[in-house]
């Protein structure tokens, strides 16, 4: 029934609107008559150029350009030409009277037809395009388009007819008119007058909008629009070609106003941002604010709308606004700085606006309303939504095992979603009960004092650290607490806020060590290396004290090794140093400069080239002995004194002390006894020098001397580098030899150290020939074995007689007078 008295009620409109138009249909031939240079369309039909040709000639000219030959077209009549796609399709543009491109003059301008760019404009709203978009069902609209149609009806006066502008329900009904507030539009017979047009007239007026949607009969649905020409019939030439006799279609949907609020995030963790969208009249204002949170104290606050939001404004009156009978924003959100909770914001043309909010470690947790309506004048439209703002947490952890040593660095990390900043504080024994600061524990931090915190910002990503230097703090070994808390509260105040705590144990720092060998060869290098634990800045000092001796005389300063990050160290005490050393005892003091990282135990230079060892008290120092110079300590004495100094109940330092001998260098070689030709031995010995240390061992035929050229010159012998290597008692040394090459002879071993001054040497034999086997024992022939029988022609073998002591020794004689003759040779 609806959609029948709709169609009663347009038909009607449509016969007011031809009763509107009827007086300009006396003109249907102005339409087709063409004066010279005007536009035709390719399409166009039955129009009169007779005014645009001189004479009774019909054939025309176009040319491509200036040097081009003139194209002929015979039109046939002057009176009924039709602009076919076939002769004028290529060839657009001027055609004129003559072949003679100099003395042309105009009949024409072909163009092709064209019809785009359709948008519906929503006039109510601030003339805002919404072309595809939804327009709210009491907005008044428009339409436009773009054509180049409009030259028809600007050149061809008294023109009847134009384009067509088609509208279609949602139900599928094709419109022919539209209807606003006052009067009807017809959608036919529409005559552009510029390249773009508006069809009620200028945009930005209400009164020129053509379509007031708030008509019942307007349904809500979306509709399509697009705009045809057939004017002198060029669509039933051309066909329904989109951009040309036909626009492509656009649409608009028509809704009845409504209002939503969403919000991007249910709950938050207080200290971070959310979001709400309202979603309602395109390009319409609202009032947004926080609701019901009238009642929150001075020292409660709600989230804070973000300042500087685009189509967002501030308060602007908005707690003015009566939102229900007798109650304004005003009356619904805190009195203190109520600007933040209230604000004006306009939809875009899309009907939506986005509007930010932020919390902080003051914002109350608590579930919040967040409420939005339609601005001024106050109606009941409106909406909310809830966003739960939650308390976060904080984390600490730190480096390592929980374990350390005063003096090293401690790297505290963790997380905190509840706050800008980590506030740290240390509990322990006898430490204030409220806590200590970080950096001096025995000072107690104030409660809401920030500065007496050490306090770390939290990053982007919510994490935040700390690297807690323990050289300086003065704490005793024992076991502690360091608490992380997201505001700067002590122990005593933890109630309701968020925090976490970590439990550290503290030791006392040391110092080992051991030397490389207990005995050292002047001029060979050894090491003292240890361990020293605490991580010392300074490092360590090395005191090597002796008779006439102190490591640190050519530099009257002591001696000091870096300590590695692992807590390890190494003093080197070169081959030049040892071998300017005496022989006799040294002693060794490595010292560790403890918890306040300071030599409080050190040297200083007097006249004279006196050195001092003193100690540093309360910032005073303390000449204790003489360690260079007249009247210095020797050895022992020196090392006594240096350790009860550092052993001063006044001094933090600690050491460990060691010994080690400086000795000559010496090698032995071990009996190397008589081999023969052939003979794979072992040439070996023992050394004071160090593990490592390179030693040539050369074996040299005693009777290897120069020779003349036409003299055979064989060497027999081995040279070889080994390896000292430790022993049990001494360290050791060994070359292998193959006596397969060499001579019977007496051969010299030389065995010289590279880096110390040290050699030994001695001789040994090689003799000829192999070494006497042991004789076999007969095998005893078994019961299975016959006896052999002797044959005819064997005669038995009498037995000799055994050679007596005499003989024996006669034997060794000719081998002595053997060997002299082969040494002659």
């Amino acid at each position: 029934m609806t959609s029948k008295k709709f169609g009663i009620a347009l038909f009607a409109l449509l016969v007011m609107a031809l009763f509107a138009v009827a007086p300009a249909m006396a003109s249907t031939d102005a339409i087709k008559s063409i004066q010279k240079g005007d536009t035709v369309f390719v399409g166009e039909e039955g129009l009169n150029i007779s005014q645009c040709i001189d004479g009774a000639s019909t054939t025309i000219y176009w040319f491509k350009d200036s040097t081009s030959t003139a194209f002929p077209l015979d039109l046939g009549s002057n009176s009924s030409v039709i602009i076919g796609e076939s002769d004028f399709g290529t060839r657009t543009g001027f055609w004129y009277n003559t072949s003679v491109y100099a003395d042309k003059e105009a009949v024409f301008n072909v163009q092709y037809p064209s019809i785009s760019n359709v948008q519906i404009y929503d006039v109510t709203a601030g003339n805002e395009d919404i072309t595809g978009e939804t327009a709210i069902t009491d907005d008044l609209l428009n339409i436009a388009f773009q054509s180049n149609l409009y030259s028809i009806f600007n050149e061809r006066a008294g023109a009847v007819g134009g384009l067509t502008v088609k509208v279609q329900t949602p139900d599928g009904i094709t419109l022919t008119a539209l209807v606003n507030s006052s009067a009807s539009t017809p959608l036919t017979a529409i005559q552009p007058s510029a390249q773009k047009f508006y069809v009620g007239g200028d945009a930005s007026a209400p009164a020129n909008a053509i379509w007031d949607t708030s008509i019942s009969t307007y349904a809500s649905g979306t509709y399509k629009v697009w705009v045809e020409s057939n004017v002198n019939s060029m669509k039933d030439n051309l066909g329904s070609v989109s951009g040309k006799t036909v626009s492509p279609t656009v649409e608009v949907t028509l809704d009845k106003e409504t209002i939503t609020l969403t919000a991007d995030k249910e709950t938050v963790v207080r200290n971070n941002q959310f979001a709400v969208t309202v979603e309602g009249k395109p390009s319409t204002e609202y009032i947004l604010w926080v609701s019901g949170t009238h009642s929150f104290g001075a020292t409660e606050f709600p989230p804070v709308i973000i300042a500087n939001q685009k189509d967002v404004t501030l308060n602007a009156g908005a707690w003015n606004y009566t939102y229900k009978t007798g109650t304004n924003v005003s009356m619904d959100i805190p009195t203190t700085n109520p600007e933040l909770y209230c604000a004006n914001v306009t939809t875009s043309s899309s009907g939506k606006v986005t509007v930010g909010f932020s919390t902080d470690t003051n914002t109350k947790d608590s579930t919040y309303k967040i409420r939005v309506q339609r601005g001024l004048p106050a109606d009941n439209m409106y909406d909310t939504v809830k966003v739960t703002v939650e308390k976060g947490a904080v984390t600490i952890t730190a480096s390592g095992d929980g374990s350390y040593y005063l003096g090293e660095e401690v790297e505290l990390s963790g997380t905190n979603t509840d706050g800008d900043n980590t506030y740290l504080f240390i509990t322990g024994p006898n430490l204030p009960v409220a806590g200590g600061q970080l950096l001096t524990p025995a000072t107690a931090v104030t409660n809401n004092v920030a500065s007496t915190f050490i306090s770390r910002p939290v990053k982007s990503d919510d994490t935040w650290d700390y690297k807690w230097d323990t050289a300086t703090v003065g704490l005793d070994a024992g076991t502690y607490t360091i608490y992380a808390v997201n505001q700067p509260y002590d122990k005593s105040h933890l109630s309701g806020t968020k925090y976490d705590t970590i439990s550290i144990v503290v030791k006392k720092p040391f110092v080992t060590a051991t030397t490389s060998a207990s005995t050292v060869a002047k001029g060979d290098k050894f090491y003292i290396r240890g361990t020293a634990e605490g991580n010392p800045t300074q490092g360590v000092a090395i005191w090597i004290l002796g008779k006439n001796y102190w490591n640190g005389a050519a530099t009257s300063s002591m001696e000091t090794e870096t300590v590695n990050d692992d807590g390890s160290f190494e003093y080197e005490v070169g081959t030049a140093t040892t071998k300017d050393m005496a022989s006799g005892q040294y002693f060794v003091v490595v010292q560790h400069p403890m918890y306040n990282d300071v030599f409080d135990v050190d040297v200083s230079a007097g006249v004279g080239g006196i050195v001092y060892v003193q100690e540093t008290v309360s910032g005073t120092a303390n000449s204790q002995f003489i360690i260079a110079g007249t009247g210095k300590l020797q050895g022992s004495d020196a090392a006594e004194a240096l350790i009860n100094a550092i052993n001063s109940p006044d001094i933090d330092d600690t050491y460990t002390k060691l010994t080690f001998l400086v000795e000559e260098p010496w090698i032995r070689i071990n009996s190397v006894g008589d081999h023969y030709v052939g003979d794979q031995f072992k040439i070996s010995g023992t050394t004071n020098l160090a593990v490592d240390d390179d030693l040539i061992v050369e074996v040299t035929s005693s009777s290897f001397s120069p020779t003349q050229k036409t003299q055979s010159g064989e060497f027999s012998g081995k040279t070889e580098t080994v390896k000292v290597t430790a022993g049990e008692t001494f360290n050791e040394w060994s070359m292998d030899v193959d006596a397969a090459a060499f001579k019977p002879d007496d051969y010299i071993v030389n065995v010289e150290a590279i880096e110390a001054d040290a050699t030994a040497t001695t001789t040994f034999t090689v003799l000829k020939g192999e070494p006497v086997k042991p004789t076999e024992a007969p095998v005893e022939p078994t019961e299975t074995t016959a006896p052999v029988e002797p044959t005819a022609t064997t005669a038995p073998v009498e037995p000799t007689a055994a050679p007596g002591f005499g003989a024996f020794v006669a034997l060794i004689g000719l081998g002595a007078v053997a060997a002299l003759v082969l040494r002659k040779d």
